[in-house]
């Protein structure tokens, strides 16, 4: 038998059957060699149905070491054996029959085996002991087995001595139990305690050992539920490494060699999930048949082989159309659900897959019949699948599904309530892949639209309540900002139906809530915490120290990402490894931080710390001016302004500004602008362009009768006087438009009165939160500022930009003939990332005049050996100066296109960065006009003789970019792009 257990030789075995029969017949009750061969042949036998699934070798097993148990003394050393061997045969049996005396039988045995074991036995039986709870907890669901488990195999890990031959299975063991509790409950940390644990067993195996594939393939198996979780790909190429070298290590006909195969084939199908590459999908089909076909019938794992080998065959009938695909895939489904017993764990499962298939073919035929049955396998799926199972949701989902096509084709509004009622449970429940329960609230919300049905709100709520999570903090700052893709609309589809319902301000704290995530829980890092730390102090205090830690993890990863993307060849083993580390520990930081908050908002008043803020904290924001949020949703755009003295929020519909206007006005400004590119800048003279009939006053007087007009004059700014300032909100298309310069041009509209301009101040906001007093104190007006000033270095591979030498001396000359307080000029001089942000953390104000680009999370300022300060630099740098932040350069509050509402670009980096006031651009500016922008900001900050203040730059700004629209030396498209971000 071992040299089968070594090389797989089903002769070997055979042998070894052979020769334990003629021992049991050569020998009499009485002599104990007849003991010893009723164990050898039940133990063989039980091998050969490992191998085969012949079920008359098992019923031969379990009979065989039910007389070896009841032949061996109580007391006799090999009592415990015999009973860890009966009870794994009947564990087997269950796996097979799914007869729940099968399992009770093997618990009760293997907790004799344990009782009766001698100290250096104890481990190995607790170690069966805990594969038997395991399968009693994935049948049942009762938490108490699967902590019961848990807790043994810690025993079982901690009793075995370091260079045991066992410790790397039962590290295994115990690695499989924290990803079934991960499964269960979703805590990442026991995913991470699962994966540690998996690698230790794999490198605790020495290579050539048979139990190295296995290892293997658990490990490869916890890489590919990381993935699912996180949605990180170099989970996913881990997974198919680990799986691929198991698969490669096990020999043929090996009895573990189909359950491999099948696991290599769900990381395939995972990666063509991902990425789409029908390779992936072919890989995955073959393997699964290769599975299904080296596993004999009546073989307890045939069943989830076929499940799996149904689903890529129905996927590549979706990909290509084939008819026999699909044919092929109700089939495999129909076997594995006919060949699993009813009340096994995966029975629910299969149902739904099996249901998944009719509903396809229904879609394709639009035979009822198919529909119908669809929705009789989705049924029992759910009903079978128990209450906190993390597949409920997804059960739910394809039920609610399946009743909306009923609906849809018989128009029985019946069956849009049932979907209804089951994608708000799948949506609610506190278990079960984020991704998955976010996408039953945007069903949720489909349906209830449709009907206006009375759950919409509630349906929103859950929705934006899921958004946080679903961009989760522990993820990089790339993952995050892709997950939030999927939700891009939903906040400003809410607050419109907010509106809808007569709830203003409900409507602007989910606006508030839902947008700019990723920058507000970076904000919450560093929190100071104040109340908490008044009430509950060592809470306060353990969160600031995680924060600080989970910030400084982040920002660790993020910049040796940063150093890795910009090599072009891949990174080798050790750097790949230190990347690997490090994401574990931000991982790590970012679980244990979660559940700190979970014990805080335990506390009596602090149920909702750090959660959604209320109106009346939100309307303290607006200290300085009104805060003007302009929401775009597809039924109807609308303005929120919020003062500090007003108990409400002011809505302000606008009417005569659909949604469909407003994404015109982008695309109308997208053709000025690549007309304007075409024309030099100085060959224009501030005359008006015009492209086939699309002009920029076309494009700015409707702003201004459609936006801007309705609210100043709900704000009662009528009358010519002081300019307050504003602060704008923009959501969606809104995002890209100037608000800021929405007016009447022309001749007959030159006096004062027409336009944005004439009545107030305007400042943009990512959200109300960035408007927040800063935390840290003031400078003294006696204190030096240090100014420091970046300029285009000769090493960025770009045009060289001419007016940049004109620009700094031209504050230079500023700064020395200012009567302000002394001010400390810095300027760098190699113009590296790492001086420049060495330079900007000792620096009040920094200004940049280079090169920028708008490229998502890459979006930087171009500095010196063609690399760029980027995003996830700026965001390191946690200033405690405030100040501002003057960035002379393209395209730095420009924004993504397919996250409008995350506000991703350089001057919203700023913000974070700790500048108080940020003076961006739109887009491109002009190379020539740049430095006169430059000079009269500084002018009239450096005017009056103390230490300038940087909440006096909108106003600078203001005063600049109108002397130079009205000197008719500028084009629309050369001074509309520089806007002030911040206070």
């Amino acid at each position: 038998m071992y040299r089968f257990e070594q090389f797989g030789d089903l002769a070997d075995l055979q042998g070894a059957i052979a020769l334990s029969e003629e021992l049991v017949r050569s020998t009499s009750a009485c002599d104990y060699r007849y003991l010893t061969g009723l164990a050898s042949l039940g133990l063989a036998l039980k091998m050969r149905f490992d191998r085969l699934g012949q079920l008359h070798d098992l019923d031969r097993a379990i009979s065989r070491q039910k007389d070896a148990v009841d032949l061996t003394p109580h007391g006799h050393h090999d009592k415990p054996r015999h009973l860890h061997n009966l009870a794994n045969a009947f564990l087997s049996r269950f796996e097979r029959l799914g007869e729940l005396s099968d399992l009770e039988d093997a618990i009760s045995r293997h907790r004799d085996a344990v009782d009766l074991a001698s100290h250096p036995e104890k481990p190995r039986c607790l170690n069966n002991l805990t594969s038997a709870l395991l399968a009693r907890f994935k049948c049942l669901g009762e938490l108490g087995d699967l902590e019961e488990a848990i807790l043994s195999q810690r025993d079982v890990v901690d009793l075995t001595p370091h260079g045991h031959p066992h410790k790397p299975g039962r590290l295994t063991n115990l690695g499989a139990a924290f990803r079934t509790r991960y499964e269960h409950l979703g805590e990442v940390s026991d995913l991470e305690d699962a994966i540690s644990t998996q690698r230790d067993a794999v490198d605790l195996t020495p290579d050539g050992h048979p139990d190295k594939p296995g290892c293997l393939n658990n490990l490869g198996n916890a890489f590919l539920t990381r993935f699912e979780c996180l949605g990180e790909l170099s989970d996913l190429q881990d997974a198919i490494s680990r799986q691929r070298n198991a698969v490669d290590l096990t020999p043929d006909g090996h009895a573990d060699k189909p359950g491999r195969l099948n696991n290599l084939g769900n990381a395939f199908l995972a990666r063509f999930e991902r990425l789409g590459g029908l390779s992936d999908l072919e890989d995955a089909i073959t393997t699964y048949r290769d599975a299904v076909d080296s596993t004999p019938h009546g073989h307890p794992g045939k069943p989830a082989y076929l499940n799996n080998l149904g689903t890529p065959l129905r996927v590549r009938f979706r990909r290509l159309g084939e008819l026999t695909d699909l044919e092929d895939a109700i089939l495999r489904h129909r076997d594995a659900v006919d060949l699993t017993p009813h009340g096994h764990p995966d029975k629910p499962n299969r149902l739904n897959n099996h249901g998944n298939a009719f509903l396809t073919r229904f879609w394709l035929l639009g035979e009822l019949s198919d529909l119908e049955s669809a929705i009789s396998r989705h049924r029992d799926a759910v009903d079978l699948t128990p209450r906190g199972h993390p597949d409920k949701p997804m059960h739910l989902i394809n039920l609610g599904t399946s009743f909306v096509d009923r609906f849809e084709r018989l128009g029985d509004s019946s069956n849009l309530e049932h979907a209804i009622s089951l994608y708000s449970l799948a949506a609610s429940t506190s278990t079960g892949s984020i991704s998955i329960r976010f996408r039953a609230s945007q069903s949720w919300i489909s349906c209830a639209r449709r009907v206006c049905h009375h759950s919409l709100l509630q349906a929103y709520s859950v929705s934006i309540t899921l958004l946080p999570q679903l961009a989760w903090i522990g993820f990089s700052l790339t993952h995050r900002y892709e997950e939030l893709v999927q939700g891009a609309d939903v906040v400003r589809e809410a607050a419109a139906a907010a509106l809808d319902s007569g709830r203003p301000e409900t409507a602007l704290e989910w606006l508030e809530q839902g947008r700019s995530i990723v920058w507000g829980e970076l904000f919450q890092l560093r929190n100071s915490y104040e109340e908490l730390f008044s009430a509950h102090p060592d809470h306060a205090r353990r969160l600031r120290e995680l924060s600080a830690a989970l910030e400084h993890a982040s920002a660790t990863h993020e910049k040796s990402m940063s150093a890795v993307l910009e090599k072009t060849r891949s990174p080798g083993y050790g750097v790949a490894e230190s990347l690997q580390q490090e994401a574990d520990r931000h991982r790590k930081f970012a679980i244990e931080r979660d559940k700190l908050l979970q014990e805080i908002r335990r506390l009596p008043g602090f149920e909702q710390f750090l959660l959604r803020k209320e109106f009346s904290q939100l309307r303290a924001l607006a200290h300085t001016g009104p805060m003007v949020i302009l929401n775009a949703a597809e039924s109807r755009c609308d303005a929120l302004i919020v003062l500090a003295d007003v108990d409400h929020v002011i809505h302000v519909p606008l009417p005569n500004f659909p949604f469909e206007r407003s994404v015109g006005l982008q695309k109308m400004l997208e053709e000025l602008l690549g007309h304007a590119r075409v024309i030099r800048c100085d060959d224009r003279k501030g005359d008006p362009a015009t492209l086939y009939g699309v002009s920029w006053e076309s494009l700015l007087t409707t702003l201004w009768n459609g936006v801007v007009k309705p609210v100043l004059d709900a704000l009662a700014f009528s009358t010519l006087g002081e300019l307050s300032r504003i602060f704008w909100c923009p959501t969606g298309p809104f995002v890209f438009l100037p608000i800021h310069a929405a007016g009447l041009y022309g001749t007959q509209h030159s006096e004062p009165g027409h336009k944005v301009s004439d009545f107030v101040i305007s400042s943009y906001a990512p959200t109300l939160a960035t408007l927040a007093p800063s935390s840290n104190p003031a400078a003294l007006p006696s204190e030096d500022l240090h100014l420091l000033l970046v300029r285009q270095p000769p090493s960025d591979g770009l045009p060289h930009l001419s007016g940049v030498a004109t620009e700094l001396e031209l504050i230079r000359d500023i700064i020395s003939n200012s009567p302000s307080a002394q001010t400390i000029l810095r300027e760098s001089s190699v113009g590296t990332v790492e001086e420049v942000l060495s330079l900007m953390k000792e620096a009040d104000w920094v200004h940049f005049a280079c090169h920028g680009i708008q490229d998502g999370t890459d979006s930087g300022l171009c500095l010196a050996d063609r690399r760029r300060l980027k995003l996830r630099d700026i965001i390191a740098l946690s200033r405690p100066h405030g100040g501002l932040a003057f960035l002379s350069a393209c395209e730095t509050a420009t924004g993504d296109k397919g996250l409008s509402d995350e506000a991703i670009h350089i001057a919203a980096g700023m913000l974070f960065a700790g500048y108080g006031g940020v003076i961006g651009t739109m887009w491109s500016i002009s190379d020539e006009l740049a430095p006169r922008v430059a000079r009269d900001v500084y002018a009239q900050l450096f005017q009056n003789g103390t230490r300038p203040d940087h909440q006096e730059a909108a106003q600078a700004l203001h005063d600049a970019i109108g002397r130079l629209r009205d000197s008719g030396r500028a084009s629309f498209a050369t001074w509309l792009p520089f806007i002030h971000v911040g206070l």
